[in-house]
């Protein structure tokens, strides 16, 4: 079958068109998103499918939205060899029509139903179904990997090519065979039918007869099991009463010893008691010893505290008068250190002033140096803005020369050299273009000359001869190479403000001379001014020491000492120390002169170390005013606390005295002792008693008695639970042997073997017809697969051959039953079709339905290969590859293809484009 045309109107979205396909190659119909590419396809299917008056959803689905127009559709095919025409419209003015052209040239025509039916025979007989789904591929189904096993036509190519058939006569015999087969096993190979359950009965005799054979054995254990019970509870019974009789003579012993441990118990409460009286006693003996012991104590304590009061009241006394005496010193040295500051602050102000004068000197000078620089730096920069000469014109200058020497080198070398002689009186006139040097126009008696002719040379006497001089064609060149070089050099000097090379040189080299002047002033202003700007601190300093404009000329004398009247800061200094000179040296200094700044800082120095020893003073006494108001602190403090001891230990000894007085009101010190000595005898006797007592127990063995009792019981009844199990365990095995006597357990165990042999050996005739119809099934089924491999393999060759060209030479695939891919190998590694990536998937399948159009398309059965939006997972590489691919498949082949992105198709060699406007 191939597509001629399609045609569409009120179709959906598409009000009229009508697209013409290539009936053998590629073409590519392009269009935007709901321009109806889709429906191209949709419409082909509804024509074949549905008649004019149906009332399918389907058709109404294509209608357009709120339009009373019936959908039309037309297309033009070839169908074996016939040229059809096929028109349809449905809902409004229902028609169809069908023109067949036969093979012959023969036309027939038909409309309503009959054009339908007689279409849709010819399309059905023509047009295998799986194939036709298999190559058209809709929108969102390119992924999708066909199984074309069922589709005829395909099949039918294979077979041709293969030379092998698929079925044929060996049919019913494969069909007897799995029908054998499918008796004994399941698909999967399990056991099924009578052969499954002849397997089960085996296994229901052989567990029968096993349970019989284990109840016998049940039974031979059972009587072992009975015998050894009697013989466990005889010997269990004679060790309980032997057991019992010695119970019952422990039980004698103990009634024998009872009353030596009551006479014990009775004997140990006497003592217990006695030995509290005696506690008591002896703790009121400690009492009364300790009240007379406090009474003493404290009142030695008490006479102590009261001396210790009167001292520390008269050591707080003294050290009030020494706190008082210490401040006063305190203040005085305060007074002393006030002064003394007051001398070291008037020492530098005049040592400030002093440095401010000298700062100013050497700032003034600074300033002076500056402005000589800066006028070197402003000269030096005048001669390097005048000179425009550097290095790069020099350089391109020499270039320049060095060109018109070579130039003119060349032309002297390449142009005829003329000389000219006058001989006789006729004048000789000279003339002409392109001379070298300065060529006289006309030649004195005797006269000669000689010219580079790079033009043209006239030589002529008046009336008489003219001769011409031309230089050759290269001449031109050598002069034009001439003029070019001298030109540049001249716009070079004129840029540079030269005459030659040679003063380009001499201003290079005062621009360098000049660089350097500028950089080391400059270097020196840097220095200068690291500082500070020097007018500005002058300024700053002028201000501060409040010097006018004759502040040079005056000797720079502060203004402080020209102060009429004003008492000079040195002897006033000099008046303060001989004041204070009970306290430190006389210094002597010399009349100090207006600018000596060594002195006065000497002297602020002298000021310095005398209120540093003030300061040190002043330490001192803080010292000891703080020491003497800590010790004052403390001696009261200790005064106070001295009193309190004392007071609290006359209480104290008010409160033991009350406590003696108290307790011998109630009994004296010598009835205490009196009775401590008659508890320590009471007890003492007591404990003799005991002692007595306690040696009848112990040669009785009055307290082991009741434990071996105890144990001995224990013994007894742990023996006769043992004898009780026994007992119980022996009647229970004897009911067990009983009840198998009755069973006849024999009987059932020879019954159980007679029927095991019985189904084991119908079970293994069943299993040799099994193994046998297995093994015939699978030789059979082994020869299929060798066939079915081999009508297979044009198909697989196909696909490998097309991917080939896309992948590389490692592309190989193998296919399965219904002739799918299944898996992959590329560069060694293979994969199953479901572990590819997305856009391997979609190129394999189309390159399997391209290699499935391959192999039909010289069949009647043929059908277009129709990709609706395919190829949007491939890269760019991949999609030149598959369009050189989708190129070729076309020149075997009609291939169409919707798109809404033609970038993706643009590598498909010779294919047709079609526009679709919205």
């Amino acid at each position: 079958m191939r597509l001629h045309s399609l045609a569409l109107r009120d179709f959906r979205g598409v009000k009229d068109r009508i697209v013409r396909f290539r009936a053998l190659g590629t073409t590519v119909v392009v269009g935007d998103n709901e321009v109806g590419k889709s429906s191209l396809v949709e419409a082909f299917g509804l024509i074949f499918d549905l008649p004019d008056d149906s009332k399918s959803t389907r058709i109404r689905d294509i209608q357009p939205v709120g339009q009373d127009v019936g959908p039309e559709v037309t297309v033009e095919l070839s169908l074996a060899g016939r040229e059809l025409t096929y028109a349809k419209r449905w809902l409004k003015n229902r028609s169809t029509e069908l023109t067949v052209v036969e093979s012959d040239g023969r036309r027939r025509s038909w409309t309503g139903r009959e054009a339908h039916d007689e279409a849709k025979r010819l399309f059905d007989e023509n047009v295998d179904p799986v194939l036709w789904q298999t190559l058209m591929v809709s929108q969102g189904q390119s992924l999708v990997l066909p199984t074309p096993a069922d589709a005829e036509p395909l099949i039918t190519a294979v077979t041709a090519e293969s030379g092998t058939p698929v079925d044929g006569a060996s049919m019913p015999l494969v069909t007897a065979v799995e029908h054998e087969y499918l008796r004994y096993w399941t698909p999967r190979g399990k056991p099924t039918g009578d052969f499954a359950r002849s397997a089960k009965t085996v296994d229901a005799a052989e567990l029968t007869f096993k349970q019989a054979l284990q109840a016998m054995d049940e039974v031979q254990s059972d009587i072992r099991r009975a015998e050894r019970l009697n013989l466990d509870l005889s010997d269990v019974s004679t060790r309980l009463t032997d057991h019992l009789t010695g119970v019952e003579a422990l039980r004698e012993r103990k009634q024998a010893t009872d009353e030596i441990l009551l006479r014990r118990d009775s004997i140990r409460s006497r003592a217990e008691t006695a030995r509290a009286r005696l506690e008591n006693h002896t703790r009121t003996r400690l009492d009364r010893e300790r009240l007379l012991d406090e009474v003493e104590r404290f009142t030695k304590f008490e006479a102590e505290l009261t001396a210790r009061r009167a001292d520390a009241d008269l050591v707080a006394k003294t050290a009030a008068e020494t706190v008082q005496a210490a401040e006063a010193a305190l203040a005085e040295v305060v007074e002393l250190k006030d002064l003394r500051r007051t001398d070291v602050q008037t020492a530098e102000r005049r040592v400030s002033d002093l440095m401010d004068r000298a700062e100013l000197d050497r700032l003034v000078g600074q300033q002076t140096e500056l402005v000589d620089v800066r006028a070197r730096i402003a000269a030096a920069g005048t001669i390097l803005d005048r000179i425009k000469v550097d290095d790069a014109v020099v350089a391109a200058l020499e270039d320049a020369r060095a060109a018109v020497v070579e130039a003119r080198a060349a032309l002297a070398a390449g142009v005829p050299e003329v000389s000219v002689r006058r001989l006789g009186a006729e004048p000789v006139e000279l003339s002409g273009t392109g001379l070298e040097g300065n060529v006289p126009s006309e030649l004195g008696f005797d006269e000669s000359t000689e010219v580079l002719v790079s033009g043209e040379l006239v030589v002529g006497v008046p009336g008489q001869v003219e001769v011409t001089v031309r230089a050759g064609g290269e001449a031109a060149t050598l002069r034009s190479r001439v003029d070019d070089a001298v030109r540049r050099e001249t716009d070079l000097l004129k840029k540079a403000g030269v005459k030659d090379v040679a003063a380009a040189r001499e201003l290079l080299r005062k621009a360098d001379t000049a660089t350097a002047e500028l950089n080391e002033a400059r270097r020196t202003e840097k220095s200068l001014t690291a500082g500070g700007d020097p007018g500005e601190r002058i300024a700053v300093l002028t201000a501060r020491l409040q010097v006018g404009e004759t502040a040079e000329d005056s000797g720079k004398q502060p203004a402080v000492e020209s102060v009429p009247g004003q008492m000079s800061l040195f002897a006033e200094f000099t008046e303060f120390e001989s004041s204070h000179d009970t306290l430190f040296d006389d210094v002597d200094e010399p009349g100090l002169k207006p600018g000596d700044l060594a002195g006065a800082q000497r002297v602020l120095e002298e000021a310095r170390s005398g209120l540093a020893d003030v300061e040190r003073l002043l330490t001192d006494a803080e010292f000891a005013a703080a020491q003497a108001r800590k010790a004052a602190d403390e001696d009261r403090s200790e005064a106070q606390n001295a009193r309190a001891r004392s007071e609290l230990a006359g209480e104290r000894l008010a409160a033991a005295v009350e406590s003696l007085e108290s307790a011998r009101s109630v009994l004296d010190d010598e009835a205490v002792a009196v009775a401590e000595s008659e508890a320590t005898a009471e007890v003492e006797a007591v404990l003799e008693e005991l002692t007595a007592v306690q040696e009848q127990a112990d040669e009785a063995g009055a307290d082991q008695v009741a434990g071996e009792l105890t144990h001995a019981l224990a013994v007894a009844t742990r023996l006769q639970g043992e004898r009780d199990t026994l007992r119980d365990a022996l009647r229970t095995t004897e009911g067990r042997l009983e009840q198998s006597g009755r069973d006849g357990l024999a009987t059932r165990r020879d019954v159980a073997e007679l029927e095991l042999a019985a189904v084991r050996t119908e079970h293994e005739s069943l299993l040799r017809r099994a193994e046998a119809a297995r093994r015939v099934y699978e030789t059979l089924s082994r020869h299929r697969a060798e066939a079915q491999t081999k009508y297979s393999e044009p198909l697989q060759s196909r696909i490998e051959a097309l991917g080939r060209s896309v992948y590389g030479p490692s592309f190989r695939v193998w296919l399965d039953d219904d002739l799918a891919v299944a898996e992959r190998e590329l560069d060694g590694v293979r994969l199953p079709v479901e572990a590819l990536s997305t856009g391997a998937q979609e190129q394999l399948a189309i390159i399997t339905r391209l290699a499935i159009s391959h192999l039909v398309s010289t069949g009647e059965g043929s059908v277009p290969v129709i990709f609706d939006d395919a190829l949007g997972w491939s890269d760019k590489a991949r999609l030149r590859d598959m369009g050189a691919l989708l190129g070729r498949a076309g020149d075997h082949g009609q291939v169409i293809i919707l798109t809404c992105m033609p970038d993706r198709y643009e590598y498909v060699p010779k294919a047709t484009f079609i526009k679709l406007d919205g």
